[in-house]
């Protein structure tokens, strides 16, 4: 069979060691060989971050651990005094800018630069939502939004992103908020001016690109909103959503994108503030029933994020059992753009439910770990 054959037979290629030809079966098996050796190498790089993680989450006090699962605020547009104190203090692991906290270019990563500077063990993560279009904070962002780059190819998303994250380093950003994964099925759709577009496979395309590019450009990618808005005409800023689709046709459709994000190693996850009662009757952003679906359904196994906590779906809850069914859904992130209580006090709540039983410290520990894993890759020390 031509398999079988030397490459001598069918090629002019010749091996390093003489005249003797190299088969395919040779060929195949170096490649095979040298598939194997990344995979242990990427598995050895692997457990010597998780190894360094633990280190240095056991060297952190238990509020410090309970910190590590809280993004918050910034505030202002440059660093203050009491800021830096409170940064200092708490501890949080990462923090998010919104449109207040977008000064100058300079004041911009200035304040990136010495908010890091807040920990000198494990510097907090900066966050923003860069869509482009209508969501853009920063204004001199080179690359369109999602409706514009969906008339493209993947390898042009690909190549924008990668400038997009670029962009975003430079300013000391880690982490966007983005890709949009939410499919647009109709000029109604709460997501129409912010998705690629309204075919699942395309939308599933782009979706991967932008993951491809945002890592390669440095910055840390989070797919949203899980399950997905794009079926609703309602803004989750101020009511609670809600979908409808047969799990077997949600699976075949909205997961498509997601799925694509998890193919391609996205690192992060965010929930989305609806219901889909087919599954849970609580908003995605607190159910157990949303984190079991990504887990098991999805195969993703890397960090799991809340819309922020303050949007007005979660009205009807209050805000400190937002935080008890977040964590008991098994989220590891819980963000807020604008807390309902100090930074402190939210720490001080967990600490309080982990005495009362309510809370296991399995569950905080494990959390830490896996956002100081996180910021280790990212940050490469």
């Amino acid at each position: 069979m031509l398999f079988d054959r030397p490459l001598s037979q069918t090629a002019t290629d010749r091996s390093d060691l003489g005249d003797r030809p190299i088969g395919r079966r040779a060929v195949i098996a170096g490649a095979v060989a040298t598939i194997a050796l990344s995979r242990s190498q990427r598995r050895i790089e692997a457990a010597a971050f998780a190894d360094r993680a633990l280190d240095i989450v056991k060297a952190m006090s238990f509020e410090e651990r309970i910190a590590q699962f809280f993004f918050l605020e910034a505030q202002g547009v440059e660093m203050t005094d009491r800021y830096r104190r409170d940064l200092e203090r708490v501890r949080p692991g990462g923090i998010l800018y919104v449109m207040p906290n977008i000064g100058t270019n300079e004041q911009v990563a200035r304040f990136s630069a010495e908010i890091h500077a807040t920990n000198d063990r494990v510097a907090p993560l900066i966050a923003i939502d860069q869509e482009g279009g209508p969501v853009t904070r920063l204004a001199d962002d080179p690359v369109p939004g999602a409706v514009a780059l969906g008339t493209l190819t993947d390898v042009e998303v690909l190549e924008l992103q990668e400038t997009r994250a670029r962009f975003l380093a430079s300013y000391g950003v880690d982490i966007n908020f983005a890709p949009v994964a939410d499919i647009a099925y109709g000029a109604d759709s709460t997501m129409a001016d912010r998705s690629f577009g309204s075919d699942p496979a395309e939308v599933a395309a782009k979706v991967a690109a932008t993951v491809k590019g945002s890592r390669a450009g440095g910055v840390i990618g989070a797919a949203k909103h899980f399950p997905g808005h794009g079926r609703t005409n309602i803004d989750s800023h101020d009511l609670v959503p809600e979908i409808d689709t047969p799990w077997e046709t949600w699976l075949e459709t909205d997961a498509l994108p997601f799925k694509a994000a998890i193919r391609q190693g996205v690192e992060m996850v965010m929930l989305g503030h609806l219901r889909y009662r087919r599954i849970d009757g609580r908003p995605m952003s607190i159910s157990r029933a949303a984190v079991q679906a990504l887990r098991e359904d999805l195969g993703f196994e890397r960090l799991i994020v809340t819309d922020d906590l303050g949007m007005g779906a979660l009205a009807e809850y209050d805000p400190m059992d937002v935080i008890d069914l977040a964590i008991d859904a098994g989220i590891d992130i819980l963000l807020y753009a604008k807390p309902p209580a100090p930074w402190d006090v939210l720490v001080r709540h967990v600490e309080g439910q982990v005495r009362r039983g309510v809370i296991s410290r399995t569950a905080v520990n494990l959390r830490a770990r896996r956002v100081v894993e996180l910021k280790l890759r990212h940050f490469g020390t």
